[in-house]
């Protein structure tokens, strides 16, 4: 049983969006995983916006590091992905049957000009949480969404 992280920390430096704890909750989180977890260093991929020794947390970059954890994943493996920034919602597509209207999203560093500013919609996690469910593997989705 392997256990894989991507943990995914966005300030925003140098933007009028800028945040200053979510690089620091990446760190807080890899720690624990590691002490207090049992995972391995060498099986956690860090991106982050503050230390160009790090890819940084671009749209592209996260649904790269999202879909290596989730290709390389045997049944029994435990997966764990983590976000702190931005977060925002789009309004739902037409033919979706959400009640509030809207899909939550969170805003890579590059704002992913490819669909906008958002990089995942509900959808993308759903189908993540399909492909770990069809895998027989453990998925974890974490989002701290810093509004303000």
């Amino acid at each position: 049983m392997a256990k894989r992280a991507v943990l995914v920390g966005c300030n925003y430096p140098g933007t009028k969006a800028e945040l200053r704890g979510c690089v620091n909750d990446v760190w807080n989180m890899h720690k624990s995983l590691v002490d207090r977890f049992g995972f391995s260093e060498d099986d956690i991929t860090v991106l982050i916006d503050t230390d160009d020794n790090y890819r940084s947390p671009t749209g592209a970059n996260i649904r790269q590091a999202l879909q290596e954890l989730i290709s390389q994943a045997q049944p029994g493996d435990i997966l764990f992905f983590h976000y702190s920034g931005h977060g925002t919602r789009v309004p739902a597509d037409a033919d979706e049957n959400d009640e509030t209207g809207y899909d939550e999203c969170i805003v890579p560093c590059d704002m992913n000009l490819i669909h906008g500013m958002y990089v995942c919609r509900h959808d993308c996690a759903h189908s993540l949480l399909e492909v770990a469910i069809e895998s027989k593997v453990d998925m974890n989705l974490i989002h701290f969404c810093s509004c303000g």
